[in-house]
């Protein structure tokens, strides 16, 4: 698939979103992020937003931590730019394997905010 001018290796992606602590699915013709923070304490559940796009790696790991001051720098971040509409994530599988993920960490209120 051909997302804004190179092609998107979608199957990688989903391993991706599998794999990575922390997956950023960012919209540059939006200029918004859908930021999905897996991470979970005791009392800290995993959070899904839609956040301002980073100018920089470095710039969205600074915001990771103001907005997750509790927990440490992350392991592992993916960061997918989608160049598509946003309903085709359904269509790529994209947005099930996203709800699959979060549906892991047993915690409703993540899988109400997706």
């Amino acid at each position: 698939m051909l997302d804004s001018g190179f092609e998107l290796d979608i199957e990688a992606v989903r391993e991706n979103i599998a794999e990575a602590e922390v997956v950023t699915l960012y919209f540059p013709l939006l200029r918004k992020t859908l930021l999905v923070d897996t991470r979970t304490t005791e009392r800290l559940g995993p959070m899904v937003r839609v956040v301002p796009m980073a100018s920089s790696t470095a710039d969205r790991f600074e915001s990771l931590q103001r907005l997750r001051p509790e927990l440490p720098k992350p392991e592992s971040i993916t960061m997918i730019p989608w160049g598509r509409p946003v309903a085709s994530l359904r269509a790529a599988g994209v947005w099930d394997r996203l709800l699959a993920r979060l549906s892991e960490s047993g915690d409703a209120a993540a899988l109400s905010a997706a």
